[in-house]
């Protein structure tokens, strides 16, 4: 008797095949995954009657206290922006700080070397091309349709070059010796596996070069005119970074090459500076950010279950947009993943585990706010302990207890929403320990929802 074949699984297979589709595309199959999460939020939406009233986080007083703690942290971040750099700048140049959507495309050493501003190109027209930091130089604006920017129009986010980005122009630098001497040279991109972002290509005098002895001297620029000056003298470059030998007991060190490291870290930046020229003060009025608006809704923020952990329903009657910071009484809550329906998923900071870019402001008066890249790596309770990264040992080596903030973590998420409470913690210098207000239940909050689309 003849054996009969097994029927082919063709229903088993086109699971296999769809599930496999839904995780390598996963952009296309977001709006079904975002409609059946939606729905199935709408059982604890329905019987959210029952979870009890909304509650507020802060009374009054300490609402004042937390607004007036986000209006100096501003106030701090501007006046150190700008200072430094306008005695390099072209007489009568204006400053506008931008703040940073986002980091990208890898440049000497592995890191970013382009930022994404909140500003569009055509409100940062007649701008320099300059863009800096305090008195460090950060890079060069781009122009649409050239370039890496090619495909960009007056309406896209204006984008920014830094120095170790591959088609950034040389830099014509110096440091100065302890002696009190001058060396010269020209500053240009690193490639990606190199130990910095920058490396010296030149020198004025490289037998004198050749016989450095010291490390992190700082580099400034030197004026050097394209046609129009490009580059204004005396902005912060970076720091040295020597790779050669070390000489033997009394013999001088030979060095082989020598790298710049930048002076600001661009995974931490927030914010950046750029130039309106003098002759066009007449016309020009800083325009506010059409790519980053403050507009809040309001919403209700659940408990589910695990709350513990740090997730929550999110309620609103409009759409959450990804990445949306959820406050909560000028308490920063954490941030959220629209659904359907007007429904989110909100994840706490300290249960959150992506990279932030924060801000922390010293007590007490003038103290220059602190840009960090950070992870939270633990937490116990409202307690999480960051690691950070591109730390400014310097500066964290004075700081003790602080507040911390949110610094620019994409278009729904503006710096300067308070998070807590941060201190030095016992486990190293690139460890920050953080005391975040703890609450539970329901509670009234909103959450940036940015301009509605017409």
């Amino acid at each position: 008797m003849a054996k009969k074949s097994a029927a082919f699984p063709v229903g088993l297979y086109a699971m296999l095949l769809f599930a496999l589709a839904w995780l390598t595309l996963p952009r296309v199959f977001a709006p079904i995954e975002r409609w059946t999460v939606g729905s199935a939020c709408l059982v604890p939406r329905v019987a959210s009657a029952w979870f009890g009233s909304p509650a507020l986080a802060a009374d009054r007083e300490s609402l004042a206290q937390i607004n007036e703690l986000s209006t100096n942290l501003l106030k701090r971040v501007e006046q150190h922006d700008f200072a430094g750099a306008g005695a390099s700048m072209s007489a009568g140049d204006r400053q506008l700080r931008c703040g940073v959507l986002s980091i990208g495309r890898r440049g000497g050493a592995g890191l970013p070397s382009e930022l994404l501003l909140d500003h569009t190109y055509r409100e940062l027209a007649g701008c320099r091309e300059i863009v800096t930091k305090g008195d460090v130089l950060l890079g060069f604006l781009m122009k649409p349709g050239v370039g890496r920017a090619v495909d960009d129009t007056l309406d896209d986010p204006a984008r920014v070059m830094l120095c170790n980005h591959r088609e950034a122009p040389r830099l014509y630098a110096m440091l100065k010796n302890s002696d009190g001497s001058q060396l010269r040279m020209v500053v240009e991109p690193a490639s990606t596996v190199d130990p910095a972002a920058l490396r010296v290509d030149f020198w004025d005098d490289p037998y004198r070069a050749a016989a450095l002895k010291e490390t992190q001297q700082s580099i400034y620029t030197l004026p050097v005119e394209y046609g129009k000056e490009r580059v204004p003298g005396g902005l912060l470059v970076g720091r040295t970074r020597r790779w050669g030998y070390e000489g033997e007991a009394d013999e001088a060190p030979l060095t082989i090459g020598m790298f710049v490291t930048p002076a600001v870290d661009a995974r931490a930046l927030s914010h950046v500076v750029v130039w309106r020229a003098g002759d066009q003060q007449r016309s020009f009025s800083a325009p506010p950010s059409s790519l980053r608006s403050p507009r809040r809704a309001r919403a209700t923020v659940y408990d589910l279950p695990g709350a513990t952990h740090g997730r929550h329903l999110l309620v609103c009657n409009e759409h959450v947009p990804d990445g949306a910071a959820v406050v909560q009484d000028g308490l920063f809550l954490g941030t959220a993943r629209g659904l359907s329906f007007g429904a989110g998923l909100v994840t706490s900071f300290v249960a959150s585990r992506q990279a932030w870019n924060l801000l922390v402001m010293p007590e007490g008066e003038g103290g220059a706010p602190i840009e960090l890249h950070a992870r939270v790596e633990r937490a116990v309770g409202s307690v999480a302990w960051l690691r950070l990264s591109g730390v400014p040992l310097e500066r964290l080596a004075r700081m003790g207890r602080s507040y911390l903030f949110t610094g620019s973590n994409g278009q729904h998420c503006p710096a300067g929403l308070w998070i807590g409470l941060a201190e030095p913690a016992a486990e190293g210098f690139n460890v920050l320990k953080v005391t975040v207000p703890g609450a539970t239940g329901t509670r009234l909050a909103e959450v940036f929802v940015g301009e509605k689309v017409q």
